[in-house]
């Protein structure tokens, strides 16, 4: 019985000391260093760094090294140093830049656990879906909204007639007349250039009818259509018009643009609706994108970090101290807490996502044109928007068939 009791005492010790070892590992599951890299202003990465800081306190083992280089340089550099295998762990980037990422083996999808949490409703997965993968994970969304100046509007323009009423009374509207910044009218007219299920579009589009309003509305006085943005965001700073369309990040900018001695309030809201439905701008997304060469020990604290700065409590933080519109859907934007915040938040729910198999940068291109054309009268908007399928098609290898023409536009054989 003895020795017995001496056998089961000894399993029993071993269970205990197995049950230990089980422990520590769990608790040194996340172990080791990764690197980010980021584009952010030193007072957004200041805002990251506390956050870093504090998923590091909840895994003291793990060490994250920031990294901040040059907008314009960020993705050239993620790439050469990622074909030589030396890419961040983590790269905070734009959603445009999945194609060329995932095509050139640079970033890895996710796994399908992290594909079905609450993160990643219709809009999200529309964002980092490319060839029926999800790469990425969304964290800000920047769609352009309607800045307004306070103290020189009365009543807000709910849609485009009125918007034109307030530009006759001498309340001005400014806006850069591109594709992407003047992409949100298409909407208001018709189904837009894409379908639920992210497939080219044109004939119900609402393109046409939009060219057509901007042709009229460049006439108005109170209009004021012109590519040099940065001018534009200077008049409404400056107080000397009352309407701007913009997105996120020129809050900083207009701030700063203001004369100290006579600052004035601005607001935030969704862009006019028109005569189909409401405004549709394209929406932009910051997005955490994962390198394709990680070890298993940092792949597990990318992910972890991933969810960690998405989280609502994280959300909230970038939310009241910079600003950003949260990507995660579970977040509610409380208007009375964050006005300008919850402005951006609710054009996002309209907001138009370009498939990220179509050539973001050839569309915009072409779309352009299409713009150009009808300000400057070279072509009507039918004869833009027929000449716009056919650069389309040509670029993305379309036959007859594959793509819906306006009547009398073909392609060429």
């Amino acid at each position: 019985m003895t020795e017995r009791r001496l056998i089961v005492g000894c399993l029993l010790l071993l269970m205990l000391i197995l049950a230990g070892c089980q422990a520590e590992k769990s608790d040194d599951e996340l172990n080791g260093s990764i690197t980010l890299w980021h584009s952010w202003t030193p007072a957004e990465a200041a805002v990251l760094d506390e956050a870093l800081a504090e998923f590091e306190q909840l895994h003291p083992k793990v060490r994250i090294i920031p990294v901040a280089l040059p907008e314009d340089q960020i993705l050239e550099e993620f790439v050469d140093a990622g074909n030589d295998g030396l890419g961040p762990d983590v790269l905070i980037g734009k959603d445009g830049w999945i194609r060329e990422l995932a095509d050139a083996g640079l970033i890895r999808s996710l796994q399908p656990v992290g594909a079905e949490n609450s993160m990643f409703n219709s809009r999200n997965r529309n964002l980092t879906e490319y060839n029926g993968k999800l790469y990425g994970v969304p964290l800000f969304l920047a769609p352009r909204a309607l800045y307004y100046n306070k103290n020189m509007v009365t009543e807000l323009p709910a849609n485009l007639d009125a918007l034109l009423e307030e530009a006759a009374a001498d309340n001005s509207v400014a806006f850069a007349p591109r594709f992407e910044e003047a992409y949100w009218g298409i909407q208001a007219f018709g189904d837009g250039l894409f379908d639920s299920q992210g497939q080219f579009i044109l004939v119900e589009s609402g393109f046409g009818e939009w060219l057509a309003w901007i042709s009229e509305a460049q006439k108005s006085p109170g209009v004021i259509l012109n590519e040099d943005d940065a001018s534009l965001m200077e008049l409404f700073a400056s107080g000397q018009i009352a309407y701007y369309v913009a997105g996120p990040k020129k809050l900083d900018d207009i701030t700063a643009l203001m004369n100290e001695a006579d600052p004035f309030d601005f607001g935030v809201i969704p862009l006019p609706s028109g005569p189909i439905g409401p405004a549709g701008p394209l929406l932009p997304a910051e997005t955490i994108l994962l390198y394709a060469y990680t070890s298993d020990a940092q792949t597990r604290i990318v992910d972890s970090l991933a969810r960690f700065l998405v989280n609502q409590q994280q959300s909230i933080r970038f939310m009241r101290e910079i600003d950003q519109v949260p990507a995660n859907p579970s977040v509610v934007v409380d208007r009375r807490i964050y006005p300008i915040v919850s402005g951006f938040a609710r054009q996002a729910d309209t907001a138009v996502v370009i498939p990220n198999e179509m050539p973001t940068d050839l569309l915009v291109e072409t779309g352009n044109r299409a713009y150009i054309n009808v300000l400057s009268g070279v072509l009507t908007p039918d004869e833009a928007v027929c000449r716009f399928g056919q650069e389309v098609a040509a670029f993305q290898g379309y036959a007859a068939d594959d793509i819906n023409l306006p009547e009398g536009c073909t392609l060429s054989e």
